[in-house]
């Protein structure tokens, strides 16, 4: 669930494989944002009330218009079988970051034009909609967020492998 910064929404990700937009006034939902191939594990909001980003147990991250329910793109670099745990814009709007189960961070310039973003087949960063990856070691991201200041910080949990 995550809130719009007009504080009249509330966008919800269900198992159902869609998101809902509530309007609280109403009581009921407005919007239906379709397009993942399995459940919803994240939603986030631009700090600009404009875009969408959901996260779906099928590894990818996909943009919408929020007014349009329209999706404009689907970034697909994470691993197959990878659960993204957390999303974030920057506060212009501009950049979005994902952590996730495949031990990485993201970054992704969602404002470049409209379409399909494959950085795995694409070259990864410098290619596509892909800015750059960030591996931790052994740890799964699952927090991401910008600071005030606008810089990306993310957070996990330490694995310990024996063997």
């Amino acid at each position: 669930m995550n809130w719009h910064p007009n504080s009249a929404y509330v966008v919800t990700g269900s198992s159902d494989k869609t998101c809902r937009l509530f309007d609280l006034q109403r009581g009921a939902a407005v919007r239906l944002y379709t397009g993942h191939n399995a459940a919803i594990s994240t939603v986030e909001i631009s700090p600009d009330g404009k875009l969408l980003a959901t996260a779906s147990e099928d590894s990818a991250v996909n943009l919408y218009d929020i007014n349009s329910a329209k999706l404009l793109k689907s970034f697909k670099s994470h691993a197959p079988g990878t659960s993204i745990y957390s999303l974030a814009f920057s506060k212009d709007s501009a950049v979005l970051m994902s952590g996730a189960s495949d031990c990485s961070v993201r970054v992704w310039d969602v404002k470049r034009s409209h379409g399909q973003s494959n950085a795995a087949t694409t070259g990864g960063a410098g290619g596509g909609d892909l800015l750059a990856t960030y591996w931790t070691k052994q740890t799964p991201v699952y927090k991401v967020a910008f600071t005030g200041a606008n810089v990306g910080v993310a957070a996990g949990a330490f694995t310990l492998h024996e063997g």
